[in-house]
């Protein structure tokens, strides 16, 4: 038994590091990790348009 307190876990970070390994690979064979830039420039511009939304608000909040 003292030998798995050893190695095991070094045999549990393997199993892991397979195991993303494997994600990771099938993920670039399904087509998960394709077009992310655009999901990421589409939030970008949401999120600009929430601010001036926000900044327009504001204004006419403090006009009347």
């Amino acid at each position: 038994m003292p030998d798995f307190e050893i190695t095991g876990p070094y045999a549990g970070a393997l199993m892991m590091s397979l195991g993303a390994l494997c994600l990771f690979i099938w993920g670039v064979f399904s087509g998960a990790l394709r077009n992310t830039d655009e999901a990421s420039r589409h939030f970008y511009e949401r999120e600009m348009e929430n601010d001036e939304r926000s900044r327009h608000r504001s204004r006419e909040h403090k006009a009347s």
